[in-house]
């Protein structure tokens, strides 16, 4: 009886840290506040020692990878990647892939400033209106830290959160340049 209510502990705590993070990625003001709010979120929460973004090398990303590369806490944590390379990795979707065995595919999703010693990996994807475009990584030199069978629910949460999120500020900002557009244009009634 006793290992039961541990677990359940156990699992309460980890929901706990995880919601933390989520609320702070629900009030990120901007697309940089949102990643550093989550690599920040997890190093902290979780104490996962190599946390970083891989971004897609699409049109319409460029946006968040310019953002992700202005910000002193990403502009060395980051990576961009071709689509097919990510869509390997993620051969499952929006699922995140948890490794710790034949790691080679995933170094290169490491940024190409730093080089991180990982025995096991979590590959967690993010979206905006539902194509992915980047995942985040944790990795750990403990090979027992990510393996395929652990269970994949509160990363694919936090991961819909973060994907919400991203939607949520694209559009905010696709607004806010269609407003700016429309003011600037010759014509039309004057006050």
């Amino acid at each position: 009886m006793r290992k039961k209510e541990d677990i359940h502990r156990i699992n309460e705590d980890l929901a706990a840290r995880f919601a933390k993070v989520e609320a702070t990625i629900a009030s990120a003001p901007t697309m940089a506040g949102l990643f550093e709010a989550l690599v920040e979120g997890i190093e902290r929460e979780f104490a996962v020692p190599f946390v970083w973004l891989t971004f897609v090398d699409r049109p319409g990303v460029d946006l968040w990878i310019d953002d992700a590369g202005a910000s002193e806490i990403l502009k060395s944590r980051f990576s961009v990647v071709s689509a097919e390379l990510l869509g390997k990795i993620l051969s499952g979707g929006l699922h995140p892939v948890l490794s710790n065995q034949n790691l080679q595919p995933f170094y290169k999703l490491m940024p190409p400033s730093q080089k991180y010693f990982v025995r096991s990996i979590a590959v967690v994807p993010f979206a905006q209106d539902g194509q992915v475009i980047g995942a985040w990584n944790n990795g750990d030199a403990d090979a027992d830290r990510y393996s395929p069978d652990m269970d994949t629910a509160l990363l694919s949460s936090l991961a819909d959160s973060v994907s919400l999120r991203l939607t949520e500020l694209a559009a905010e900002k696709n607004a806010a340049s269609a407003a700016e557009k429309s003011a600037e244009q010759p014509g039309g009634f004057h006050g």
